[in-house]
């Protein structure tokens, strides 16, 4: 991480600022393991899983030539995430990404990364070499991941030119990232949920856990109710490699977060269950400046039961915690 001409703290690779944040926008400076437990303390949070920024922007480093250098980008950061939760990992967990360009990669990785400790496994949702992650190609990694027991969540982040609406709102112009960011976490976490539900994958591998993060929760009831309609439709259901509704392969396998103080939330227990919706904090990024529990205790609507769940009980059964 270094300083760029505006005086930002922005990770540069070939002159690139990552991520293309307004010139306002600072990324914050690394915190320590134990001080990283200070904010957990305060916020009245038990256990976090750590979930990487800047790294997930490796798999579209430089061309072709440069895998290696993604693959060795990727396998540092796990390896430093696993000393780090090491300090406390009974309130550290964390999620390790992967590059796909090479599916036997990713999926040795995968299991690299779990017997270090790995809570999950976490992959942009953004095509790879044109391909959607309903790609057979992948099914490997979804083999391996299904086999160690891990979660695969969905999370995406910014500044990947083949980011949704890239091409309208200029992925690189910081004087549009409030559009690319807005449009980047939705619309991704729909086409993921797309290809992984009605694409078939859960339908080939039905003990992967599932979790669409960092996107809100609202967005699903929607796109659930779409994706019904059109498998129930005499035509268009037919390229469907699936045998249930989508929705009940979200019932059956799938988990999605919510933002602390978003006011639909009360919406999506209601249509999807609050046994389906986990808690997030985001922090330490600029959309999150602490505060985030007592954020989501103001939402009105919700009952303490529900509460109970969203915060805790959800979680800890999706990532398989004691």
């Amino acid at each position: 991480m270094g300083v760029n001409k505006d005086g930002a703290r922005r990770f540069v690779v070939d002159g690139i600022d990552h991520p293309p944040f307004p010139s306002s926008i600072s990324a914050r400076k690394p915190m320590t393991a134990e001080n990283r437990l200070k904010v957990l303390d305060k916020e009245k949070i038990y256990a976090a899983v750590l979930f990487p920024s800047a790294i997930m922007s490796a798999p579209y480093v430089g061309g072709p030539e440069d895998i290696d250098f993604r693959h060795a980008l990727i396998r540092a950061y796990n390896s430093r995430v696993a000393d780090f939760t090491g300090v406390d990992s009974a309130r550290l967990k964390f999620a390790a990404p992967l590059a796909v360009e090479d599916v036997a990669w990713a999926a040795e990785e995968a299991r690299r990364a779990v017997a270090l400790g790995a809570a999950a496994i976490t992959l942009r949702p953004n095509p790879t070499l044109g391909r959607t992650f309903d790609d057979p190609i992948y099914d490997p990694l979804y083999q391996a991941i299904s086999d160690l027991g891990v979660p695969l969540i969905m999370h995406e982040t910014t500044g990947d030119p083949a980011t949704a609406a890239a091409d309208r709102y200029g992925i690189r112009n910081a004087d549009r990232y409030g559009f690319n960011h807005m449009i980047s976490h939705s619309f991704e976490q729909m086409f993921a949920c797309m290809s992984l539900i009605a694409g078939g994958v859960l339908e080939k591998f039905p003990d992967l856990r599932v979790g669409f993060f960092e996107a809100g929760c609202s967005w699903l009831v929607y796109w659930l109710s779409r994706m019904d309609d059109h498998y129930g439709h005499r035509h268009l259901g037919k390229q469907m490699p699936i045998t249930m509704k989508p929705s009940e392969y979200f019932q059956r396998q799938c988990l999605v977060s919510c933002d602390p103080g978003d006011e639909t939330i009360p919406y999506a227990v209601d249509a999807l269950g609050a046994d389906k919706i986990a808690f997030a904090t985001d922090y330490p990024h600029f959309d999150s400046a602490g505060g985030s529990v007592a954020e989501f205790f103001g939402v009105d609507g919700i009952g303490p039961g529900d509460q109970r769940k969203i915060l805790w009980d959800n979680a800890a059964r999706f990532y398989g915690l004691e």
